[in-house]
């Protein structure tokens, strides 16, 4: 029997299999100058470690994006009621 961790794993990898075959999504990372500096420093696996890293957050925001959609911009027109003239407002 897997474990949970372990399912979560392959479903993991079967959902960014079938992103990549939707559509070929491009990855573009920006990493820091100076902490890719530091991090070679340590050496080119602590470079490699934090890429991965990085690829990996990277990795989950967007599933986050495809599952829930764009964040909502707060509008600051209207009303803090939702536009309902006669509605109490409590601060």
């Amino acid at each position: 029997m897997k474990k949970p961790y372990q399912i979560e794993a392959q479903r993991a990898v079967k959902q960014l299999e079938a992103m990549a075959a939707d559509g070929n999504p491009a990855v573009q990372m920006v990493l820091p100058m100076a902490e890719m500096v530091g991090w070679l420093r340590k050496g080119v696996g602590e470079l490699i470690c934090q890429a991965g890293l990085q690829l990996m957050d990277l990795l989950m925001q967007e599933e986050v994006r495809a599952l829930a959609g764009e964040r909502s911009q707060r509008s600051r027109k209207g009303r803090p009621t939702g536009g309902a003239p006669n509605a109490a407002i409590a601060w």
